[in-house]
């Protein structure tokens, strides 16, 4: 096992209750794999390692099985799982479909990409039913998993730091579906060619499109022509959470939940930290933190739910190849000015030349010179489309520490 985060911490725990002698190390630990290659049957890599790491390049020149801890755990699965992926809206569906779930059946557990592990799962509960998070860079090695419900949300550039090419992304991002059977479902966005035509042998069934078996139409979202919600109820903001909650809501009655409960967790549902999460109104302005926004598609999303040209924008941090000139014109059309931070701010200016810009030294600067710009009833967003690294641990403490900033300024006032 190489990569000693949360999930290969698990996948050692299993694969010792299991009665396998492991071999375990990390990179970070300064350990050596070269010590352990001739000595393993496969090698488990951790979610963070890429495909151009010696260790997996020389585990494959030798003919070892290269799997992840998805994989792994999947093997010892009694179970039935339901897998979500996509490039954004992953987590908030999961959480969605995993309450849904939970309102009707005893024994359901959430987990995998953003959650707990599925070696953890499988340790206490090893025939539940799953409701996952699934990644691309889990997808990449899955061999035998077989989810009976699938969903693929949407697709657009991302992790390109870390896949060959979008090509290789995709079909990660495929693979998660490729062992489904004829009785196993496909839920795929109609709207997208690159997702529409994903090969499985499941039942495909697709959303979005008013010709598909599920879609939202005026104000209400239907699924082989039963009303399932009204889109005006829903806490959650934005036509992407509207998505979300579509995908979730069928996922919910292919497993026999009564419209009414599918209701009542979505009517009640405020959304996940950091996902274009509402933290209040200060001097007028509305303030919203969607940290969890790593990526292009994500602002995108996040732009498109407030009006035209009332967005006070924070952006930047660790470029993961996005193309930030795509959404030049939305960017232009919604916000009043940007205040870019990070690694990326330059990059991004340039794409974004023709907009008010302001480039700071860091979040508390931004957030200072925003409220400085802005007045009642503008809207400041903190959405990077960028990942946090290069300033922060991760989205969460990048999250926290806009959330802190806001609290210092309001203690101020």
């Amino acid at each position: 096992m190489w990569g000693l985060g949360v999930s290969g911490r698990s996948a050692v725990e299993l694969l010792k209750a299991k009665g396998y002698e492991v071999y375990a190390g990390d990179d970070a630990q300064k350990d050596s794999w070269e010590d352990y290659l001739e000595l393993v049957d496969t090698v488990v890599l951790s979610p963070g390692i890429p495909p151009k790491h010696p260790l997996w390049i020389k585990a494959e020149e030798k003919g070892i099985e290269v799997i992840g801890e998805l994989e792994l755990a999947w093997r010892f699965f009694k179970g039935k799982a339901i897998a979500i992926t996509g490039t954004d809206g992953k987590s908030t569906t999961t959480r969605l479909t995993y309450l849904m779930l939970r309102e009707y059946y005893a024994n359901v557990e959430e987990g995998a990409n953003a959650g707990t592990p599925l070696s953890q799962i499988v340790l206490k509960n090893p025939s539940c039913l799953a409701v996952l998070e699934v990644s691309s860079f889990q997808g990449k090695t899955l061999k035998t998993f077989r989810p009976h419900i699938g969903a693929f949300l949407n697709f657009s550039e991302d992790h390109l730091d870390w896949h060959e090419n979008l090509e290789d992304y995709l079909k990660s991002k495929q693979n998660i579906f490729a062992q489904q059977k004829e009785e196993d479902f496909l839920l795929l966005n109609a709207l997208d060619d690159r997702i529409k035509n994903s090969p499985s042998k499941a039942r495909k069934l697709f959303l979005l499109s008013e010709d598909g078996e599920g879609y939202i139409k005026n104000g209400n979202a239907y699924f082989l022509g039963e009303k399932l919600f009204h889109v005006e109820k829903l806490k959650i903001k934005g036509k992407h959470n509207w998505a979300n909650a579509l995908f979730a809501s069928i996922i919910a009655r292919l497993m026999e939940v009564p419209v009414e409960v599918i209701q009542e967790v979505l009517y009640t549902f405020k959304g996940l930290p950091y996902r274009l999460e509402y933290v209040g109104n200060f001097k007028g302005i509305e303030v919203y933190n969607d940290s969890k926004a790593t990526t292009v598609n994500a602002l995108k999303s996040a732009l498109e739910s407030f009006e035209d040209g009332r967005v006070l924008l924070i952006a930047g941090g660790r470029d993961k190849g996005g193309d930030f000139e795509s959404i030049r014109e939305l960017v232009k059309k919604k916000v009043k000015a940007c205040f870019l931070i990070g690694e990326s701010k330059e990059k991004i200016a340039k794409a974004w030349h023709d907009v008010e810009i302001c480039l700071c030294k860091d979040l508390q600067e931004a957030v200072f010179k925003a409220f400085e710009k802005g007045s009642e009833g503008d809207v400041l967003l903190f959405s990077p489309a960028c990942a946090s690294f290069d300033m922060f641990r991760d989205y969460k403490e990048r999250g926290k520490a806009f959330n802190r900033i806001l609290q210092s300024l309001s203690a101020m006032a």
